[in-house]
């Protein structure tokens, strides 16, 4: 929105800016009789150029409003860690439950690098689900290749939410993805989809490190029957 606001002013200003003259050199002499014409012609160029950019920079102030205020996509809501920090996150540390690599994920909002998640080239048909509370995120049919080094998908279930409170990742056009019921760090979603010619023009970039893959009963047993898509 706010690059298509400062082409906009830009388009609406350029005439002004190809057409209003030029101030003339200092070492130009300008006669007499035209002293005062030519003042005027550069008080005129000069209230121009203001104007001009004020109107370029109250689009670009419009846009980046516009950018702030616009709605988010489904059960956007605040988001966060709910787990206790010193507890319940502690204890499925201690217990083997969850590795240290998620805890930093999900409770740190940590990055896993890229290509390093078994879940990477996962096809087999079942639910990714929370890492530290085991609530279904995502299904094989809406995974996808997207070349990032990260497991993608364009679809989600109802135990993903999304943080609206960021401002940051308004404006750099994404939002942060968390898990419903503990409030886990689970990535970011952007709407650059359309580059895979996804269904829903949406990518879901997970961390792997915040996912448990969960096969379903036909695929439980090392089945290959795999719905993943295809772009």
């Amino acid at each position: 929105i706010f690059q298509w606001a400062l082409l906009l002013a830009i388009s609406m200003n350029a005439e002004a800016f190809v057409t209003t003259p030029h101030l003339p050199l200092r070492s130009q002499r300008i006669p007499q009789g035209r002293c005062a014409l030519n003042v005027r012609a550069e008080v005129q160029w000069g209230f121009d150029l203001v104007f001009s950019r004020r109107r370029m920079m109250a689009a670009a102030a419009m846009g980046s409003a516009a950018v702030c205020l616009a709605p988010e996509p489904a059960n956007a809501v605040k988001a966060g860690p709910k787990l206790d920090q010193w507890d319940e996150w502690g204890d499925l540390v201690a217990e083997g439950k969850l590795s240290k690599v998620a805890y930093n994920v999900l409770h740190n909002q940590a990055t896993e690098r890229p290509f390093t998640s078994p879940l990477l080239k996962e096809k087999r048909v079942g639910t990714f689900a929370c890492a530290a509370c085991n609530t279904e995120l995502f299904v094989t049919k809406s995974k996808f290749d997207s070349g990032t080094g990260w497991p993608s998908f364009y679809d989600k279930l109802e135990g993903v939410e999304l943080e609206t409170g960021n401002l940051i990742d308004k404006l750099s056009f994404m939002c942060e993805v968390h898990c419903v019921t503990c409030g886990g760090h689970l990535g970011h979603v952007f709407d650059d989809g359309v580059l895979w010619q996804v269904p829903t023009g949406k990518r879901y970039c997970i961390n792997g490190a915040s996912l448990a893959f969960k096969p379903t009963a036909s695929n439980a047993e090392g089945g290959r029957n795999s719905v993943f898509f295809e772009n």
